[in-house]
Protein backbone atom coordinates (compact mmCIF):
# COMPACT_ATOMS: atom_id res chain seq x y z
CA UNK A 1 0.00 0.00 0.00
CA UNK A 2 1.06 3.46 -0.84
CA UNK A 3 2.44 4.83 2.48
CA UNK A 4 4.62 7.70 3.82
CA UNK A 5 6.53 8.15 6.76
CA UNK A 6 6.39 11.90 7.95
CA UNK A 7 4.01 14.72 6.19
CA UNK A 8 6.73 16.05 4.02
CA UNK A 9 7.48 12.90 2.66
CA UNK A 10 4.17 13.51 0.57
CA UNK A 11 5.76 16.31 -1.20
CA UNK A 12 8.43 13.96 -2.90
CA UNK A 13 5.29 11.46 -3.80
CA UNK A 14 3.81 14.64 -5.25
CA UNK A 15 7.20 15.83 -7.42
CA UNK A 16 6.98 11.79 -8.55
CA UNK A 17 3.62 11.68 -10.01
CA UNK A 18 4.52 14.69 -11.74
CA UNK A 19 7.66 12.71 -13.40
CA UNK A 20 5.49 10.01 -14.24
CA UNK A 21 2.79 12.24 -16.02
CA UNK A 22 5.47 14.24 -17.14
CA UNK A 23 8.30 11.65 -18.91
CA UNK A 24 6.75 7.94 -18.11
CA UNK A 25 6.18 5.98 -21.02
CA UNK A 26 2.98 4.38 -19.69
CA UNK A 27 1.73 7.27 -19.34
CA UNK A 28 -0.42 7.74 -22.81
CA UNK A 29 -1.78 4.03 -22.18
CA UNK A 30 -3.00 5.54 -18.75
CA UNK A 31 -4.49 8.49 -20.56
CA UNK A 32 -6.45 6.49 -23.18
CA UNK A 33 -9.88 6.20 -21.63
CA UNK A 34 -10.03 9.00 -19.44
CA UNK A 35 -8.81 11.48 -22.71
CA UNK A 36 -12.54 10.49 -24.12
CA UNK A 37 -13.77 11.43 -20.60
CA UNK A 38 -12.46 14.94 -20.52
CA UNK A 39 -13.39 15.47 -24.19
CA UNK A 40 -16.81 14.07 -23.05
CA UNK A 41 -17.88 15.69 -19.64
CA UNK A 42 -15.28 17.90 -18.49
CA UNK A 43 -15.34 22.02 -19.22
CA UNK A 44 -11.25 22.05 -18.50
CA UNK A 45 -9.93 23.99 -21.68
CA UNK A 46 -6.35 25.20 -22.62
CA UNK A 47 -6.38 29.24 -22.42
CA UNK A 48 -4.26 29.22 -25.42
CA UNK A 49 -5.59 27.17 -27.79
CA UNK A 50 -9.53 26.87 -26.49
CA UNK A 51 -9.20 22.97 -27.02
CA UNK A 52 -9.72 20.58 -24.03
CA UNK A 53 -7.17 19.90 -22.31
CA UNK A 54 -4.31 16.21 -22.60
CA UNK A 55 -5.00 14.77 -19.64
CA UNK A 56 -1.27 13.57 -18.93
CA UNK A 57 -0.83 17.70 -19.36
CA UNK A 58 -3.38 18.45 -16.96
CA UNK A 59 -2.22 15.95 -14.61
CA UNK A 60 1.58 17.25 -14.18
CA UNK A 61 0.37 20.99 -14.16
CA UNK A 62 -1.81 21.08 -11.69
CA UNK A 63 -0.05 17.91 -9.26
CA UNK A 64 2.45 20.51 -9.79
CA UNK A 65 1.43 23.47 -8.48
CA UNK A 66 -1.19 22.32 -6.11
CA UNK A 67 -1.25 23.06 -2.56
CA UNK A 68 -0.52 19.48 -0.69
CA UNK A 69 -3.01 18.33 1.98
CA UNK A 70 -2.10 15.61 4.34
CA UNK A 71 -4.95 14.27 5.92
CA UNK A 72 -5.01 11.35 9.02
CA UNK A 73 -7.01 8.36 9.35
CA UNK A 74 -8.96 9.89 12.53
CA UNK A 75 -9.66 12.82 10.32
CA UNK A 76 -10.73 10.63 7.28
CA UNK A 77 -13.16 7.64 9.55
CA UNK A 78 -15.09 10.43 11.16
CA UNK A 79 -15.71 12.27 7.48
CA UNK A 80 -16.10 9.09 5.71
CA UNK A 81 -18.48 7.94 8.47
CA UNK A 82 -20.66 11.35 8.21
CA UNK A 83 -21.48 10.52 4.94
CA UNK A 84 -24.04 7.94 5.78
CA UNK A 85 -25.93 10.66 8.23
CA UNK A 86 -24.95 13.46 5.64
CA UNK A 87 -27.99 15.81 5.01
CA UNK A 88 -28.49 18.87 2.64
CA UNK A 89 -30.99 21.60 2.40
CA UNK A 90 -30.33 24.61 0.18
CA UNK A 91 -27.13 23.80 -0.64
CA UNK A 92 -26.71 20.77 -2.58
CA UNK A 93 -24.79 22.51 -5.10
CA UNK A 94 -21.29 23.65 -5.55
CA UNK A 95 -19.83 26.98 -5.08
CA UNK A 96 -16.86 28.69 -5.43
CA UNK A 97 -16.35 29.85 -2.13
CA UNK A 98 -16.31 26.03 -1.54
CA UNK A 99 -12.84 25.53 -2.36
CA UNK A 100 -10.11 26.14 0.33
CA UNK A 101 -7.62 26.56 -2.33
CA UNK A 102 -8.30 26.89 -6.00
CA UNK A 103 -5.83 23.69 -6.47
CA UNK A 104 -4.98 21.82 -3.92
CA UNK A 105 -3.64 17.61 -3.75
CA UNK A 106 -4.98 15.61 -1.06
CA UNK A 107 -3.27 12.03 0.41
CA UNK A 108 -5.10 10.09 2.69
CA UNK A 109 -3.03 8.55 5.86
CA UNK A 110 -5.89 5.46 4.72
CA UNK A 111 -7.70 4.90 1.70
CA UNK A 112 -11.42 5.25 1.01
CA UNK A 113 -13.10 2.34 -0.52
CA UNK A 114 -16.33 2.95 -3.12
CA UNK A 115 -18.15 0.56 -5.66
CA UNK A 116 -17.48 2.09 -9.16
CA UNK A 117 -20.22 1.74 -11.52
CA UNK A 118 -20.00 -2.46 -12.04
CA UNK A 119 -19.76 -3.24 -8.40
CA UNK A 120 -16.23 -3.74 -8.02
CA UNK A 121 -14.48 -2.17 -5.25
CA UNK A 122 -12.24 0.72 -5.78
CA UNK A 123 -9.87 2.44 -3.50
CA UNK A 124 -9.03 6.49 -3.34
CA UNK A 125 -5.88 7.11 -1.68
CA UNK A 126 -5.37 10.89 -3.42
CA UNK A 127 -7.70 13.87 -4.37
CA UNK A 128 -6.78 16.44 -7.06
CA UNK A 129 -8.54 19.63 -7.95
CA UNK A 130 -7.73 22.29 -10.36
CA UNK A 131 -10.33 25.26 -10.81
CA UNK A 132 -11.32 26.12 -14.33
CA UNK A 133 -13.08 28.35 -16.33
CA UNK A 134 -16.80 26.96 -14.96
CA UNK A 135 -15.65 24.81 -12.31
CA UNK A 136 -13.29 22.63 -11.00
CA UNK A 137 -11.91 19.51 -12.34
CA UNK A 138 -11.67 17.09 -9.78
CA UNK A 139 -9.54 13.44 -10.29
CA UNK A 140 -9.42 10.18 -8.11
CA UNK A 141 -5.89 8.76 -7.60
CA UNK A 142 -6.04 5.14 -6.13
CA UNK A 143 -3.45 2.77 -4.74
CA UNK A 144 -1.94 0.34 -7.21
CA UNK A 145 -0.82 -1.93 -4.21
CA UNK A 146 -3.96 -2.03 -2.42
CA UNK A 147 -5.49 -5.53 -1.59
CA UNK A 148 -8.93 -4.58 -1.22
CA UNK A 149 -8.98 -3.13 -4.55
CA UNK A 150 -10.33 -4.89 -7.33
CA UNK A 151 -9.83 -3.10 -10.42
CA UNK A 152 -5.82 -2.13 -9.24
CA UNK A 153 -5.50 -6.25 -7.73
CA UNK A 154 -6.40 -7.83 -11.20
CA UNK A 155 -3.75 -5.30 -12.95
CA UNK A 156 -1.15 -6.24 -10.36
CA UNK A 157 -2.05 -9.90 -11.61
CA UNK A 158 -1.63 -8.95 -15.33
CA UNK A 159 1.58 -7.06 -14.78
CA UNK A 160 3.30 -9.14 -12.70
CA UNK A 161 3.18 -7.75 -9.24
CA UNK A 162 5.47 -5.03 -8.68
CA UNK A 163 5.82 -3.91 -12.70
CA UNK A 164 2.41 -2.75 -11.90
CA UNK A 165 3.56 0.03 -10.00
CA UNK A 166 5.86 0.76 -13.09
CA UNK A 167 3.03 0.63 -15.43
CA UNK A 168 0.63 2.29 -13.67
CA UNK A 169 2.49 4.34 -11.05
CA UNK A 170 2.16 3.85 -7.91
CA UNK A 171 -1.38 6.22 -7.58
CA UNK A 172 -3.19 5.59 -10.73
CA UNK A 173 -5.93 7.58 -11.97
CA UNK A 174 -8.97 5.72 -11.42
CA UNK A 175 -11.95 8.48 -11.85
CA UNK A 176 -11.59 11.98 -13.57
CA UNK A 177 -15.27 14.28 -13.31
CA UNK A 178 -16.18 18.04 -13.63
CA UNK A 179 -18.30 19.82 -11.26
CA UNK A 180 -19.16 22.79 -13.02
CA UNK A 181 -20.59 26.16 -10.40
CA UNK A 182 -24.51 25.48 -9.16
CA UNK A 183 -24.23 22.16 -10.51
CA UNK A 184 -26.06 20.21 -7.86
CA UNK A 185 -23.49 17.09 -6.26
CA UNK A 186 -25.27 15.74 -3.59
CA UNK A 187 -28.09 13.83 -3.56
CA UNK A 188 -27.88 11.98 -7.00
CA UNK A 189 -30.23 9.08 -7.74
CA UNK A 190 -30.10 6.38 -10.19
CA UNK A 191 -31.94 8.63 -13.33
CA UNK A 192 -28.68 11.55 -12.84
CA UNK A 193 -26.20 9.41 -14.59
CA UNK A 194 -25.63 7.66 -17.78
CA UNK A 195 -28.18 5.12 -19.29
CA UNK A 196 -26.66 1.36 -18.78
CA UNK A 197 -26.32 1.15 -22.24
CA UNK A 198 -24.21 4.13 -22.76
CA UNK A 199 -22.01 3.35 -19.82
CA UNK A 200 -21.49 0.03 -21.32
CA UNK A 201 -20.74 1.68 -24.54
CA UNK A 202 -18.34 4.32 -22.82
CA UNK A 203 -16.54 1.29 -21.44
CA UNK A 204 -15.72 -0.75 -24.65
CA UNK A 205 -18.73 -3.35 -23.81
CA UNK A 206 -16.35 -4.97 -21.79
CA UNK A 207 -18.66 -5.54 -18.71
CA UNK A 208 -22.05 -6.61 -19.72
CA UNK A 209 -24.96 -4.05 -19.83
CA UNK A 210 -27.31 -5.87 -17.30
CA UNK A 211 -24.06 -5.67 -14.81
CA UNK A 212 -24.63 -1.62 -15.40
CA UNK A 213 -28.31 -1.75 -14.80
CA UNK A 214 -28.07 -3.86 -12.12
CA UNK A 215 -25.82 -1.63 -9.95
CA UNK A 216 -27.18 1.43 -11.00
CA UNK A 217 -28.04 2.21 -7.29
CA UNK A 218 -25.17 1.05 -5.73
CA UNK A 219 -23.46 3.61 -7.73
CA UNK A 220 -25.07 6.22 -7.45
CA UNK A 221 -24.75 5.65 -3.23
CA UNK A 222 -21.06 5.23 -3.77
CA UNK A 223 -20.99 8.58 -5.91
CA UNK A 224 -22.94 10.63 -3.47
CA UNK A 225 -20.34 9.17 -0.32
CA UNK A 226 -17.76 10.44 -2.41
CA UNK A 227 -18.94 14.00 -3.22
CA UNK A 228 -20.04 14.34 0.52
CA UNK A 229 -16.94 13.65 1.97
CA UNK A 230 -14.90 16.26 -0.71
CA UNK A 231 -17.47 18.73 0.10
CA UNK A 232 -17.23 18.58 4.18
CA UNK A 233 -13.25 17.56 3.74
CA UNK A 234 -13.38 21.05 2.24
CA UNK A 235 -15.40 22.58 4.45
CA UNK A 236 -13.50 21.11 7.97
CA UNK A 237 -10.31 22.16 6.21
CA UNK A 238 -11.41 25.89 6.00
CA UNK A 239 -13.28 26.23 9.20
CA UNK A 240 -10.68 23.93 11.64
CA UNK A 241 -6.98 24.89 12.21
CA UNK A 242 -5.02 23.28 9.88
CA UNK A 243 -1.00 23.31 10.69
CA UNK A 244 1.33 23.77 7.86
CA UNK A 245 5.39 21.91 8.38
CA UNK A 246 7.88 23.06 6.24
CA UNK A 247 9.78 20.87 3.88
CA UNK A 248 13.26 20.35 6.05
CA UNK A 249 16.82 21.14 4.30
CA UNK A 250 16.87 17.74 3.17
CA UNK A 251 13.89 17.93 1.49
CA UNK A 252 14.27 20.92 0.42
CA UNK A 253 17.24 19.86 -1.58
CA UNK A 254 15.99 17.27 -3.57
CA UNK A 255 12.41 19.70 -4.37
CA UNK A 256 15.45 22.15 -5.85
CA UNK A 257 16.49 19.49 -7.68
CA UNK A 258 13.42 18.43 -9.38
CA UNK A 259 12.11 21.54 -10.10
CA UNK A 260 9.43 22.09 -8.02
CA UNK A 261 8.08 24.64 -5.94
CA UNK A 262 6.79 22.69 -3.52
CA UNK A 263 7.43 23.81 0.01
CA UNK A 264 4.88 22.57 2.19
CA UNK A 265 2.39 20.33 3.62
CA UNK A 266 -0.83 21.24 5.38
CA UNK A 267 -2.12 18.79 8.01
CA UNK A 268 -5.47 17.97 8.92
CA UNK A 269 -5.80 16.11 12.23
CA UNK A 270 -7.59 16.44 15.27
CA UNK A 271 -6.93 18.25 17.44
CA UNK A 272 -5.11 16.65 20.74
CA UNK A 273 -7.69 15.57 23.87
CA UNK A 274 -6.09 17.01 27.27
CA UNK A 275 -7.07 14.53 29.62
CA UNK A 276 -7.69 15.86 33.14
CA UNK A 277 -4.95 15.09 35.93
CA UNK A 278 -5.50 12.13 37.99
CA UNK A 279 -3.41 11.99 40.82
CA UNK A 280 -1.79 8.66 41.60
CA UNK A 281 -1.08 9.93 45.32
CA UNK A 282 -3.66 8.24 47.52
CA UNK A 283 -2.79 10.94 50.20
CA UNK A 284 -3.06 13.70 47.81
CA UNK A 285 -5.94 16.61 48.66
CA UNK A 286 -6.97 18.78 45.94
CA UNK A 287 -6.09 22.24 46.77
CA UNK A 288 -9.00 25.21 46.39
CA UNK A 289 -7.49 28.19 44.28
CA UNK A 290 -8.58 31.52 46.16
CA UNK A 291 -9.66 34.36 43.88
CA UNK A 292 -9.14 38.02 45.04
CA UNK A 293 -9.38 39.87 41.81
CA UNK A 294 -9.77 39.25 38.15
CA UNK A 295 -6.95 40.48 35.55
CA UNK A 296 -5.80 40.95 31.96
CA UNK A 297 -4.11 38.40 30.02
CA UNK A 298 -2.53 39.60 26.78
CA UNK A 299 -2.03 37.76 23.72
CA UNK A 300 0.37 35.68 23.39
CA UNK A 301 1.74 32.37 21.75
CA UNK A 302 1.59 28.89 22.85
CA UNK A 303 3.51 26.12 21.92
CA UNK A 304 3.55 22.52 22.56
CA UNK A 305 4.64 18.66 20.94
CA UNK A 306 1.97 17.05 20.47
CA UNK A 307 1.43 13.07 20.24
CA UNK A 308 3.31 12.30 17.08
CA UNK A 309 6.33 14.49 18.15
CA UNK A 310 5.45 17.56 15.78
CA UNK A 311 5.71 20.86 17.19
CA UNK A 312 2.79 23.00 17.42
CA UNK A 313 2.26 26.52 17.80
CA UNK A 314 -1.43 28.58 18.13
CA UNK A 315 -2.11 32.23 19.17
CA UNK A 316 -3.87 32.55 22.85
CA UNK A 317 -6.45 35.94 22.61
CA UNK A 318 -6.04 38.57 24.98
CA UNK A 319 -8.71 37.62 27.16
CA UNK A 320 -9.36 38.91 31.44
CA UNK A 321 -8.69 35.78 34.07
CA UNK A 322 -10.66 35.53 37.21
CA UNK A 323 -14.53 34.77 38.45
CA UNK A 324 -16.69 37.00 36.87
CA UNK A 325 -17.89 38.68 40.49
CA UNK A 326 -14.61 39.76 41.58
CA UNK A 327 -12.95 42.96 41.11
CA UNK A 328 -10.73 43.95 37.68
CA UNK A 329 -7.53 45.24 38.97
CA UNK A 330 -6.08 47.03 35.95
CA UNK A 331 -1.86 47.31 36.10
CA UNK A 332 0.37 49.51 34.15
CA UNK A 333 3.38 48.05 32.01
CA UNK A 334 6.64 48.73 33.03
CA UNK A 335 9.22 48.34 30.25
CA UNK A 336 12.75 47.83 31.82
CA UNK A 337 15.62 48.79 29.28
CA UNK A 338 18.93 48.08 30.24
CA UNK A 339 21.90 48.32 27.98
Amino acid sequence: MATVYRPIDVLEKQVDLVRWWSRSQYRHGMTGAFQRMADQYITMKDPDTGKPYVVEDWMASRLDSAETFYVRREIISRLWDFTDVYQTHEHEVVLPQDLPCPRGFVYLERPIHIMDARARVTSIKGILWGEERAGVAIAQLSDAADDLDEVNRDAWARWGGKDAVVGMCEMPLLHLTSWTWGRRIVNLTAEDFSSPEHLAEFHGNVTPVEVYQENRQTYAHAVNRFNQFLLSLWEFVQEQIPWKIPADRPMLKRLKRAHSPLKEVTVVDLRPYDQPYEPTDPDYEPQTVIWNHRWRVREHKRRWIDKHGNYRETTVSAHVKGPEHLPLIEKDRIFHVKR
